[in-house]
């Protein structure tokens, strides 16, 4: 079974945004499920908590509704609120009340996972307030039966071996890796990547540009499938177009890319 989700991210040019509620917008986060099922063929998609409106009741059971009608799977909710490795206690404490909330959704509506950021720091001593952090965050994870994900995405996780020494030094089985194949710098790219294969659970397909083949100009995206698939992931592959143009356009050619590869 070839395991595809799009994520909400691919269209972000599209959707609304948490921060920038007013920001006109083409589509809502209940029309991005059918839209999905409709123009992309996909039986699963990642919906990024910065482009939900709300986390009232009312606006997650809508969510929830549209997801039930398109008879879509959530692999994941990327939670780009809060940081582990906060170093002030009263932020972290905040930030780390909202992050549960998020946990509570996930479940709700089905996502296995939830991903949270590691933030920024230098370090052994930002490295141990991370390590802490997603301790104390991987004891919710197991109260809530949804996993814990880090992705490289900056700040400390942006070396693929802090990553790994968080995951091994937390020791959570609910505790895991969300890889994207474009945020490690171009030259530790797949060298980065592969120390993360045997923890992933979910990861993210971020492409640019294409040549005239279909493939990706940026990331050679055939040799990060075969790094994951080596490592024996069958778990899904969450597009996450980023390039410019026709977002819709770029999510096919993705989808595409990756078939010939899975």
């Amino acid at each position: 079974m070839v395991k595809i989700s799009v994520s909400s991210w691919s269209l972000h040019r599209e959707l609304p945004f948490f921060w920038n509620k007013d920001v006109p917008c083409r589509i809502s986060l209940m029309d991005f499920p059918e839209l999905c099922v409709k123009e992309f063929g996909v039986d699963a998609v990642e919906l990024c908590q910065m482009h939900f409106l709300s986390t009232d009741q009312t606006y997650i059971e809508k969510v929830k509704d549209a997801l039930d009608r398109s008879r879509l799977r959530l692999v994941n909710i990327p939670v780009d609120v809060g940081y582990a490795a906060e170093p002030d206690k009263e932020r972290r404490k905040a930030g780390f009340n909202i992050i549960r909330k998020w946990f509570e959704i996930a479940r709700y509506l089905g996502s296995p996972s939830i991903r949270v950021n590691t933030g920024k720091g230098e370090g052994k001593e930002a490295l141990q307030i991370a390590i802490d952090g997603y301790k104390e965050l991987a004891t919710t994870a197991k109260e809530t039966g949804v996993r814990l994900l880090i992705e490289n995405h900056g700040g400390i996780s942006e070396k693929a071996e802090n990553i790994v020494r968080i995951v091994k030094k937390v020791g959570s089985e609910y505790l895991g890796t969300c890889p994207d194949f474009g945020n490690f710098p171009p030259e530790t790219r797949y060298e980065g990547l592969a120390k993360l294969a045997k923890y992933t659970s979910v990861a993210h397909v971020k492409t640019f540009e294409f040549d005239e083949h279909g493939e990706d100009t940026k990331i050679d995206v055939k040799r990060c499938v075969n790094i994951l698939k080596q490592e024996g992931f069958n778990g899904y592959y969450s597009v996450e177009f980023e390039g410019q143009g026709d977002q819709r356009e770029g999510v096919k050619k993705t989808i595409a890319l990756l078939k010939r590869y899975l």
